[in-house]
C-alpha cells in the first residue's frame, strides 16, 4: 500500500488547494475545480429524486447545481490514517416505494493525476456496501477505482457502478468506503443530516469542526442511488 504522502501526490496535484478542518486531526480536502456544462445538465434535477424512464434517482445533497455547491475531494486517509480504509462515507436514502430495486449507485469520486510525470495512480480497491435501516449488510462490492473515476482532471459528474437488482425497503445506507485509493466528492454547505460516517459498526454524523470559526459544519457525500 503506497505511503500517505504518495497518495497525497497521486490525489491532489491539479486544479486544487489545502483547507483545514480539523481538531486533533489534519483536517485536507481539495476544492473542485469550475464544473463542465455537461454536469451542469446532468444536475438539473428535482431536488429530491429524479424520475427518468420510469428509473428513480435518489440524492441526499442540497438538490442545488453542481456549478453552486462547495464541492470538496476527501478522503478517510487523511482522518484515520491507515485504519481509514475501514472507515465509509455512508449516505441514509428512503425507498420510494414498496417493492423499489435499487440498480446502481452514482459516486463522484477522483482517481488523481500527477502534472509532473503525467500518471495516473496504481490501481486500488474501493468498497460499496449496501445496508439497511438497522445496518444489516444486504449487498457489498469491491473493484479498482480506475475502471470508474479515471480522469486527468477533478470530477465533473458522477460516475455509475452497476449492481444487481436488489430490493430494499425503507431507509438504506450506501457506503463507500474509498480506502485512500481515490477522494470522494462531498458538499460542505447545506448538509441534509442524511451524510455518516460508518466506523465500528455505527452511523456517526459527518461533520467537522472549523479550526478558525470553531463553527460545526455538516456535508454532504456525493452519492446518489438509482432504481426503479
Amino acid at each position: 500500500m503506497e505511503n500517505p504522502d504518495q497518495l497525497h501526490q497521486h490525489l491532489y496535484m491539479d486544479r486544487v488547494q489545502w483547507l483545514s478542518l480539523g481538531d486533533n486531526l489534519k483536517k485536507s480536502i481539495i476544492i473542485i475545480a469550475a464544473l463542465c456544462c455537461a454536469a451542469l445538465c446532468f444536475d438539473a434535477m428535482a431536488e429530491d429524486s429524479t424520475s427518468t424512464s420510469k428509473l428513480t434517482i435518489l440524492r441526499a445533497d442540497s438538490g442545488k447545481n453542481l456549478s453552486d455547491m462547495n464541492l470538496s475531494l476527501y478522503s478517510a486517509i487523511n482522518d484515520f490514517g491507515i485504519s481509514g480504509i475501514n472507515v465509509g462515507e455512508a449516505v441514509k436514502f428512503t425507498a420510494p416505494n414498496a417493492g423499489w430495486k435499487l440498480n446502481w449507485i452514482e459516486v463522484m469520486g477522483w482517481s488523481g493525476f500527477n502534472n509532473t510525470t503525467q500518471t495516473f495512480p496504481s490501481d486500488r480497491n474501493f468498497l460499496i456496501e449496501i445496508r439497511d435501516k438497522d445496518y444489516n449488510l444486504l449487498y457489498k462490492f469491491a473493484d479498482e477505482q480506475n475502471n470508474y473515476f479515471l480522469s486527468t482532471t477533478p470530477p465533473t459528474g458522477f460516475s455509475a457502478i452497476e449492481i444487481p437488482a436488489l430490493q430494499v425497503t425503507g431507509d438504506f445506507y450506501v457506503v463507500f468506503y474509498d480506502r485512500g485509493a481515490m477522494g470522494i466528492a462531498m458538499e460542505s454547505d447545506n448538509g441534509t443530516g442524511n451524510s455518516y460516517f460508518f466506523m465500528n459498526g455505527q452511523m456517526i454524523p459527518a461533520q467537522f469542526k472549523m479550526t478558525d470559526t470553531n463553527e460545526t459544519i455538516k456535508v454532504n457525500w456525493m452519492i446518489r442511488a438509482v432504481g426503479k
